[in-house]
């Protein structure tokens, strides 16, 4: 069993927020794929848009990320799908969320994200 002190620790591993750590979860992509999400999932079902940076913070064991997307970023589609990613392309995914449509949004629409992944 992971006591909540060695999860709080295996967060902040997770997210780089601990010195000397080697696999920083940063990266936010958004799709309009709309399978359900599988554990041996790796990447999202349809990337659109470039990959956001958001650094998250630690409440507890649990990581909050927060991402907003402009109606430009996602040029004119619809999204439905989330993910959490080491890089900005490739590497490898930590979570990946679905949801209804949104969108489209115009230009100058936004939309922000929080997400909040607990480690267990």
């Amino acid at each position: 069993m992971i006591v909540d002190a060695g999860k709080k620790q295996a967060a902040k591993l997770l997210t780089g927020i601990e010195s000397g750590s080697r696999t920083t979860f940063t990266h936010i992509r958004v799709g309009n794929g709309g399978d359900n999400t599988s554990t041996s999932q790796t990447t999202l079902d349809n990337q659109v848009g470039a990959a956001k940076t958001a650094t998250p913070s630690l409440v507890g064991n649990t990581l909050v990320y927060s991402v907003t997307y402009t109606g430009a970023d996602i040029s004119s589609n619809t999204i439905s799908e989330i993910g959490v990613f080491d890089a900005a392309t490739g590497g490898n995914m930590l979570s990946r969320i679905v949801f209804d449509d949104i969108g489209p949004l115009t230009a100058s629409e936004s939309i922000t994200f929080t997400l909040r992944i607990e480690v267990e």
